[in-house]
C-alpha cells in the first residue's frame, strides 16, 4: 500500500487532527497490516505526556496530543519500510531509498536546512514536512550551516520524516483547527444535582425533567442501547416499598461513544436519571471505547470564608455599639463608627467575591485537587481485581502520605464486582469510587479520573 504525502495535512489515511479513537478503529479495520501496534503513554502523568501509536512493521509513529487526543504529528522513523509518494512520484520505500538528491528532486527546492550537532543529523525543512539525514563523522564535524554541495556529493539517506502542522517542527507543534460544525471535544458544563449543558449546541439536559425524546433531539441516535437487567448496587439503596427494595427493572443506557457520554433513562418514566462522562485515560478497561469528554464541573466555594467574614463583621459591629454607649467624646465615636463601617463593608465585599467565584474541575484535575475543592472523599468502593476484599489500598498521592495506604483493616475500601470472571481477566489495576452529593468520581491508582457519574440526589 502506497501512502500519499500531504505536507502539513497527513500521510495516506492518517490526517492530522484526527481523534485517537478513529485512528485505532481504522487500524482494527485493516488488522493484518497493523496487527502489532504499541501504545506509548505516561502512567504517572497521562495528561502531560503525549500518547503515541507505534507500528514497527510500517516504521510509523503517530503522536497524539495528551489533552484533546488528536493526531499532532506523524513520525516515519524507518522510511524504507513504507512506500511514500508525493504527487504520484515515489519518495521512499523498500525499492527506493530516500536520498538527499531524491528528496530535493521530488519535494522541490527549499531554504537551506541546519545541522543538529548533538544528534548528528541535517534537518531539511519544508512547510509541513521535515526530512532528517544522518551525517557521518566527516560531515557532522563541519560548521552549523553545511553547504548544499557537500550534501549533494555525500547524498545521505533520510532516516526520518516528520509530518506536522506549521512551517517548522522545531517550533511548538500546533493542531489543525477543528471545523466550526465539528462537535468533537465540545465543552460540557456540569451543574451538580442539576444536569449538564453543551457549550456549542447551547442545549441542556436536566435530571428528572427531560425525557428520552429530549435527549435524542440533542444528542441524536445513540451508538448503542444497553438494557440494565442487573443492578449490582441495589442492595445499598435506602428505603423499602412494601417490604421490598425499589425496583430499577427496565432502566436502559444510551451509549454515545463518540461523545464520551452514557445516559441512563428510567424505565417506568422514561426521564433522565443518570449521566456518565468518560475521560478515555490510557491503561483503563474502557480505553478507546469512548472519545474523551471535555467536561467542566463548576463548583461554588467560599462558604467557610463567608461564615468567617460574618463573624468579623459582627465583632466590628459590636465594637461600634460599645463605642456608641461609652462616655467618650462624640467626635471620637463618629470616627470609630465610620472606620468600623468601612471595614465591615470591605470585608463583606471580599467575602461575596470569594464566595461567588466558582472553582473548576476538568478531566485532567487530579484527585487530591478535587478533594481540596469538595472536601475529603471518605471511604471508597473498589471496582475490578479478583483477589481478596481488603487487598486494595487507596490511591497514593505524590507526597506518599496517602490516606489509608496499604490499610488491611475492615474499615478499608469495599470492592465492587471483584469476584466476576471478567475482573479476573482484567489486566489493569482496580479503580476507586468516591461519592459526593450528586456526583461520583472513579479514581485511578495514579490519582487521575477515569469517569464521572452524575445524578440527582
Amino acid at each position: 500500500q502506497a501512502f500519499e504525502l500531504y505536507p502539513g495535512q497527513g500521510l495516506g489515511p492518517f490526517k492530522l487532527g484526527t481523534p485517537l479513537c478513529e485512528t485505532i478503529s481504522y487500524m482494527k479495520l485493516f488488522g493484518m497490516e497493523y496487527r502489532r501496534v504499541g501504545v506509548q503513554f505516561s502512567t504517572a502523568h497521562p495528561c502531560r505526556t503525549d500518547i503515541c501509536l507505534v507500528a514497527k512493521q510500517k516504521g510509523l509513529r503517530l503522536r497524539f496530543c495528551s489533552y484533546s487526543q488528536r493526531l499532532k504529528m506523524i513520525d516515519v522513523f524507518e522510511p524504507t519500510k513504507i512506500t511514500m509518494k508525493y504527487e504520484g512520484r515515489p519518495l521512499s520505500g523498500p525499492t527506493s531509498s530516500p536520498t538527499f538528491s531524491l528528496v530535493t528532486r521530488v519535494l522541490g527546492p527549499t531554504f537551506p536546512g541546519g545541522c543538529h550537532s548533538r544528534k548528528a543529523v541535517y534537518m531539511l525543512q519544508y512547510p509541513g514536512v521535515c526530512a532528517l539525514f544522518p551525517l557521518n563523522s566527516r560531515l557532522s564535524g563541519a560548521q552549523k550551516d553545511l553547504p548544499i554541495e557537500k550534501l549533494q556529493q555525500a547524498d545521505p539517506i533520510a532516516g526520518r520524516f516528520f509530518i506536522h502542522t506549521g512551517k517548522s517542527c522545531t517550533e511548538r507543534l500546533q493542531l489543525p483547527e477543528l471545523d466550526r460544525r465539528s462537535l468533537y471535544f465540545e465543552p460540557v458544563v456540569v451543574r451538580i444535582n442539576t444536569g449538564i449543558r453543551f457549550a456549542k449546541r447551547k442545549r441542556s439536559l436536566l435530571f428528572r425533567r427531560h425525557t428520552l425524546q429530549h435527549v435524542m433531539s440533542i444528542l441524536g441516535t445513540p451508538d448503542q442501547i444497553f438494557v440494565k437487567d442487573v443492578d449490582s448496587m441495589r442492595i445499598h439503596r435506602n428505603g423499602m416499598q412494601d417490604g421490598k427494595l425499589p425496583s430499577t427493572q427496565g432502566d436502559y443506557f444510551l451509549n454515545y461513544f463518540r461523545l464520551g457520554i452514557d445516559v441512563l433513562i428510567s424505565g417506568p418514566t422514561h426521564t433522565l436519571k443518570k449521566i456518565i462522562l468518560h475521560t478515555n485515560m490510557p491503561a483503563t478497561r474502557n480505553f478507546n471505547r469512548y472519545n474523551r469528554c471535555n467536561y467542566q464541573i463548576m463548583v461554588k466555594t467560599g462558604q467557610k470564608q463567608g461564615s468567617s467574614g460574618v463573624g468579623v463583621s459582627d465583632s466590628v459591629a459590636g465594637d461600634s455599639k460599645t463605642n456608641a454607649h461609652s462616655s467618650s467624646s462624640s467626635n471620637n465615636n463618629n470616627n470609630n463608627n465610620t472606620q468600623s463601617a468601612a471595614v465591615t463593608d470591605e470585608t463583606e465585599a471580599n467575602n461575596k467575591t470569594s464566595a461567588s467565584k466558582p472553582r473548576l474541575i476538568s478531566f485532567n484535575t487530579r484527585w487530591d485537587e478535587i478533594q481540596q475543592i469538595l472536601g475529603a472523599g471518605g471511604r471508597p468502593m473498589v471496582y475490578g481485581g479478583a483477589p481478596g476484599l481488603l487487598d486494595y489500598p487507596n490511591p497514593v498521592h505524590e507526597d506518599g502520605d496517602a490516606k489509608s495506604a496499604g490499610d488491611k483493616s475492615p474499615s478499608g475500601p469495599m470492592i465492587l464486582g471483584g469476584a466476576s470472571e471478567l475482573n479476573r481477566l482484567n489486566p489493569f489495576k482496580s479503580t476507586f469510587f468516591y461519592a459526593y452529593d450528586g456526583i461520583i468520581f472513579e479514581v485511578l491508582p495514579n490519582s487521575y479520573i477515569a469517569s464521572v457519574i452524575l445524578f440527582a440526589s
